[in-house]
């Protein structure tokens, strides 16, 4: 199978689709004389496998670190949700205690209101009173 597009592009024949084991050592070594240097491209191999070995432990650390780092990150969400819910809350709470300190001061008011009326009511019929006294003074 070929892929017409790759992840990671490599011109490296191992990274090949049709890659074909006979072919790549027979163009490592073409001879018999060749094999001489086996030891060398062993060695090459080895330093490359160790190479590939050290970027992919690198690239673990640095995903348990991104996860590590997405874990405080949520948990700093978390912590900032519960602490605004607790702000939320407190002023919740104060907002009904100045609903019910409103409603008594409302409440306080109409009594006063009512008592302006009472009063008033009661100059206003005393001032009658006192006229209607002085009247009857005035007749006998």
């Amino acid at each position: 199978l070929k892929c017409k597009f790759q992840v990671l592009p490599s011109d490296d024949p191992l990274d090949q689709p049709d890659f074909n084991p006979v072919d790549y050592i027979n163009s490592i070594f073409p001879t018999e004389q060749s094999l001489s240097s086996i030891d060398d491209v062993l060695n090459g191999m080895e330093c490359k496998i160790h190479s590939i070995d050290n970027a992919i432990r690198m690239v673990v650390r640095g995903q348990t670190n991104v996860d590590q780092d997405g874990r405080t990150a949520l948990e700093e969400a978390q912590h900032v949700i519960s602490e605004l819910f607790v702000h939320i809350h407190d002023i919740k709470v104060k907002a009904e205690q100045s609903e019910e300190m409103v409603k008594e001061i409302t409440r306080d008011i109409k009594q006063l209101d009512c008592a302006k009326r009472n009063l008033t009511s009661s100059i206003t019929t005393l001032n009658h009173l006192h006229m209607l006294v002085g009247g009857v003074d005035s007749l006998l």
